[in-house]
């Protein structure tokens, strides 16, 4: 598998992840200093980001991304597109849509999330 799939393929493992609350798993993404930057927003280390998993409310019932596109410069690598969930909370069904910028690093061979930054979706 070359370094394009396997970039769209951990964004997928990764959405995943988030959706089961297994931040174990996301925690094994996860570059060496990383930061998650919401638009407008101050940004969070890596044992915030996974406590925010943990803390979405209701019953998460898909997180999945779409459109995505890769950007590879030697073991640097931008991977952009749309995230999407569906929660339940309280009863009601919440849809969020958002884009996001995934900034990939190599590490020891292989790729790690060192930045994700959330955008509204328009």
């Amino acid at each position: 598998m070359g370094d394009r799939e396997q970039l769209i393929d951990l964004s997928e493992q990764l959405a995943a992840a988030i959706a089961r609350r297994d931040v174990a798993a996301v925690r094994g993404f996860l570059a060496g200093g990383f930061v998650q930057r919401p638009a407008g927003g101050a940004a969070v280390d890596a044992e915030a980001f996974l406590t925010n998993i943990t803390s979405i409310p209701g019953e998460i019932m898909v997180v999945r991304v779409e459109q995505l596109t890769v950007d590879i410069s030697g073991d640097s690598a931008i991977v952009t597109g749309i995230q999407q969930a569906r929660l339940e909370i309280d009863g009601s069904v919440v849809d969020d849509r958002r884009a996001f910028v995934d900034w990939f690093v190599k590490e020891t061979g292989d790729w790690k999330l060192r930045t994700a930054v959330d955008l509204p979706a328009s």
